[in-house]
């Protein structure tokens, strides 16, 4: 049976009884009561605190910072600094020094990592966003300029295909709580597929994960990788090196690694609504992006049956004709199933 706390009128009419009864409503008993009911109210409601610190479920950061540290071989993933290349005009023999500091117009900084002597024209230079997190991420032909003029150097720098990425803000509370949570509930075994898993989602900026065991035959292993918080979810090849090389030293040694990205394949819906209002669009659009998120996961098919019921729990909708898909939408072993968007029938 629960411990129920006891509310604060409760405590104080508990001590106001204890110390005078009715006779002494009036006295300075009244007071005293109060103050100590309100002293004992403070520490029922203190023992409340510490028992949510207990599990994970429900303890505060702070807490959840050390569970994690105890628990996992990766504690709370830390924010990552955007990188990239850019290009520069310089004259022969000038000097770009590491360090030196880049500005956009709206304010972000990046820092040279790989600068060096230059040849006339045009040059190019490794940078990282002086700030860790996503908003250093940015696309090809963004302009930056030197903070303080270099000499021999241009006062523009443009960033070069395929632009600044790998910014990765720090872990969520919510992500951190799930993956102590999985520690709880999926016991390592020696290599198994969760094992993998569980590895990869260690990894920095990987949000999904899925193995397959036998993937390019036996002795293989095929661990598929996502990172949902960037502009582009799927990893490039250095991403995927990175996991490469955070499993490798901890995976059976009799087992081949293949870190891979899944196939992405959209599915567009062509539907007529009723009623057919933008309101009721963006409902229906919700509701299947929420249907992709938790049933359309690596090499799972999507079911007819629970789009239909995706689209009909939209709210505003009181009946619509689905035309395609019209059967259920099957996915390879290496695709993972996306949402298309919808193409609206009058």
């Amino acid at each position: 049976m629960p411990f129920e706390t006891p509310s604060l009128p409760v405590l104080i009419n508990r001590t106001q009884g204890d110390l005078a009864g009715d006779a002494l409503r009036q006295s300075d008993a009244q007071v005293l009561a109060r103050t100590l009911g309100g002293t004992a109210f403070g520490l029922y409601g203190y023992l409340d605190w510490i028992a949510e610190q207990i599990l994970p479920d429900t303890a505060d950061e702070t807490t959840l910072e050390r569970i994690a540290a105890l628990r996992l071989h990766q504690p709370r993933k830390a924010a990552q600094a955007a990188s990239g290349s850019v290009s520069y005009t310089a004259a022969a023999g000038a000097l770009l020094d590491a360090g030196t500091l880049l500005q956009t117009s709206d304010g972000r900084s990046y820092t040279v990592t790989l600068g060096g002597a230059t040849n006339s024209g045009t040059n190019t230079a490794q940078i990282q966003a002086l700030d860790a997190g996503s908003l250093g991420n940015a696309d090809a032909g963004l302009t930056l300029f030197p903070v303080q003029p270099v000499q021999g150097i241009g006062n523009t720098f443009t960033v070069l295909d395929p632009g600044l990425s790998g910014g990765v803000a720090a872990e969520s509370v919510e992500s951190l709580r799930a993956r102590v949570i999985r520690s709880y509930r999926i016991i390592p075994n020696g290599g198994s597929a969760a094992d993998y898993e569980t590895w990869a989602l260690e990894c920095s900026g990987i949000t999904r994960a899925w193995c397959r065991g036998s993937y390019l035959g036996p002795g293989t292993v095929g661990l598929f990788v996502m990172r949902d918080d960037d502009p582009v979810p799927l990893p490039d090849a250095g991403q995927l090196a990175l996991v490469q090389a955070y499993i490798d030293p901890l995976r059976p040694v009799t087992a081949e690694l293949h870190v891979l990205a899944p196939v992405l394949v959209p599915v567009t819906y062509t539907l007529r609504l009723i009623p057919d209002t933008t309101a009721t669009r963006a409902a229906v659009e919700a509701e299947l992006r929420d249907l992709h998120d938790r049933e359309g996961g690596l090499g799972e098919t999507l079911l007819l049956t629970h789009i239909a019921e995706s689209i009909s729990s939209a709210s505003g909708e009181q009946d619509h004709l689905l035309v395609s898909p019209s059967a259920d939408v099957p996915a390879a072993t290496n695709q993972l199933l996306t949402f298309g968007g919808c193409v609206w029938l009058e």
